[in-house]
């Protein structure tokens, strides 16, 4: 049964394995490794640190413009013709011409929990900064992330993929010495895309991530790569 009550919690994101670097990615394996956690993989260990997400909106998908002789003239029945308005112009509202796709801000607001050390944190900077280097190719970069979200009993209802998912911010690292207790902090880390894709799926539907991986629509030339 349908709830008409939301939960923002049934969601998951999932950042693809070459979001971090080869060499990144080892390194912090066995940083990883050495803390006795359940989790080996850097990737998974960034996964998991997923406070929230923010995305999809758009805005000013609509041009106004003044047109005369459209709608009704503001008047009263004593209000005689000699008085009325003859140039009088309404504001008529009209689809924008530009493309449905780039009315939507094409930014994928992550929040992640701080963890302790600030690994997750020094984990994802370091990964920019590779990714970054004029000598890393654009083959070597993420392909797309998905974001899958669930009803109440778990069934992935829907799933939203974004393509060529870029690094744009990351915020500053706060530390203070007025806070010696551990307290549960986050950071945000902006990532900007070249196009998205959005389906309805169930349980006997679901793609797995090697779908996607066989048909990325990236903008760029094939020369290029």
């Amino acid at each position: 049964m349908f709830s008409l009550k939301s939960r923002q919690d049934l969601f998951k994101v999932t950042l693809p394995e070459e979001f971090i670097p080869e060499d990144i990615n080892e390194k912090y394996s066995k940083l990883i490794d050495k803390e006795d956690s359940f989790i080996h993989k850097p990737i998974d260990f960034l996964n998991e640190t997923i406070q929230g997400i923010e995305i999809l909106g758009f805005t000013q998908a609509a041009v106004i413009q003044q047109q005369h002789g459209v709608g009704n003239w503001a008047s009263s029945s004593a209000t005689i013709q000699a008085n009325r308005f003859l140039h009088a112009a309404s504001d008529v509202s009209y689809r924008a011409e530009m493309n449905p796709l780039n009315l939507i801000d094409k930014t994928l607001r992550i929040t992640f929990r701080h963890t302790l050390g600030f690994i997750n944190y020094f984990l994802l900077l370091e990964s920019f900064w590779t990714l970054y280097q004029r000598d890393t190719t654009p083959r070597q970069l993420p392909k797309f992330i998905t974001i899958d979200i669930f009803g109440e009993r778990g069934i992935t209802l829907s799933r939203i993929i974004i393509y060529d998912p870029i690094i744009d911010g990351v915020d500053m690292l706060s530390l203070n010495y007025t806070q010696p207790v551990a307290q549960s902090q986050t950071f945000n880390c902006e990532i900007k895309y070249s196009n998205i894709e959005f389906e309805f799926v169930d349980n006997t539907s679901i793609k797995g991530i090697e779908f996607y991986d066989k048909h990325v629509n990236r903008p760029l030339n094939e020369n290029s790569y």
